[in-house]
């Protein structure tokens, strides 16, 4: 009789705890459906833009976007495909052909920007779909090669300056590198008219 009790005890709290995860992977899949590709930019011989202490620009734009990559499937449900993942280079053609033959429904990115001024810093994205004449002469001037290849909506983000020595010394940290990339994450929800 009490190992009875004990195993419906047991059967009782894994049913609830299934619901449980069950429940909250339902609620907490806003991205659920969504086919989105992270594109670390740089990578290879272009290494994009140094930090006064070597950091490079492809390096820390394959962090963040690994852990955009990371949040979006695991917080958001989306599929997510990298242009890459490892330290290689591809021609811009080349990483719009990934996002259009795999039928994404949205393109990110994942760059950081420099400067010959150190003080310099902030943050900036660049979009380009069907926006205002003022959008569309910025992108097309910041990003034309990119950008106008997508068949979905497609940004550049520059999320901090890795040439200002703060900054450079904050990308070093896998937590504020985290942070920039659930920051990304965030705003991706918050566009498709998720909470």
């Amino acid at each position: 009789m009490k190992r009875r009790f004990i195993t419906g005890i047991i059967i009782c709290i894994s049913l609830l705890f299934y619901g449980m995860i069950t429940a909250k992977s339902t609620l907490a899949a806003p991205l659920s459906g969504q086919k989105i590709v992270i594109d670390p930019g740089h990578g290879g011989w272009d290494t994009g833009a140094k930090g006064p202490t070597g950091l490079t620009e492809k390096t820390v734009n394959l962090r963040v976007a690994t852990a955009l990559r990371n949040c979006l499937v695991e917080y958001g449900g989306a599929q997510v495909k990298m242009t890459r993942t490892d330290d290689r280079n591809l021609s811009l053609t080349e990483r719009a052909q990934i996002a259009n033959n795999w039928g994404a429904n949205r393109f990110v990115s994942v760059h950081h920007n420099g400067s010959t001024n150190r003080a310099a810093n902030g943050t900036e994205v660049y979009a380009h779909t069907n926006a205002s004449w003022a959008s569309i002469d910025m992108s097309r001037k910041v990003q034309d090669r990119l950008v106008k290849m997508m068949k979905m909506p497609a940004i550049l983000t520059e999320a901090s300056f890795i040439t200002n020595p703060y900054e450079e010394a904050r990308l070093k940290n896998p937590e504020y590198v985290w942070r920039q990339g659930f920051a990304i994450y965030q705003g991706i929800v918050d566009h498709m008219g998720k909470k």
